[in-house]
């Protein structure tokens, strides 16, 4: 994103900073001047984002009123005019297509897509409201890619880059712009989150 004018600090929610992509997309956002609201799932992890400098608050993805929570502090605390929104907090559940359960599965897409789904759509009439906006979609590699063992991650993935690109279409001269980006690998605690989720 380009960096904003002088006397015109924008504003950005960014879901999934307690570790790896959201934190460091929060911190240099930051130093862009930016301001950031950081978001994590855990209470232990806004603190530590609070000691930080960050304005952060509390918001999980599979919890509706969490969701709700956040928008109305984000909305109320920007005067309704929050520029930007980056949806990145997920998780992956390992295991092989046919061990995975229908709750598993529901589990990898309340978090991955129906929460992203969910905010996103509680930000957009802010953002019609001002004729501006920028959403950012996090992906992944997987999202075009499959790759064994990562069946619940990939369908997640996938089924989110269709449902970006129509809203995309969708926002087409509202002035509101859709980006999605597909990273690779990357060096963070993507995998030892998901071993954790495996093991509750």
């Amino acid at each position: 994103m380009p960096a904003p004018e002088a006397n015109s600090t924008r504003s950005i929610l960014i879901t999934g900073c307690s570790s790896g992509i959201g934190l460091h997309v929060a911190r240099g956002l930051r130093e862009r001047s930016y301001r950031v609201f950081a978001t994590a799932r855990k209470e232990q992890d806004v603190e530590r984002l609070q000691t930080e400098g960050f304005e952060s608050l509390q918001l999980d993805l599979d919890d509706t009123q969490s969701i709700q929570e956040a928008v109305n502090t984000v909305l109320q605390r920007t005067s309704g005019k929050l520029y930007a929104l980056f949806n990145n907090g997920a998780y992956g559940q390992a295991g092989a297509v046919e061990d995975l359960s229908r709750a598993t599965l529901l589990a990898q897409l309340e978090t991955n897509l129906l929460g992203w789904h969910d905010l996103t759509c509680r930000l957009i009439p802010a953002m019609r409201e001002r004729g501006e906006g920028r959403i950012i979609q996090n992906s992944s590699v997987l999202g075009f890619a499959a790759m064994p063992y990562r069946g619940a991650y990939n369908c997640s993935k996938f089924a989110l880059e269709g449902l970006t690109d129509t809203l995309r279409l969708e926002l087409a001269g509202t002035g509101i712009h859709v980006s999605l980006i597909e990273p690779g690998p990357i060096r963070s605690r993507f995998r030892a989150n998901a071993h954790a989720m495996f093991l509750k």
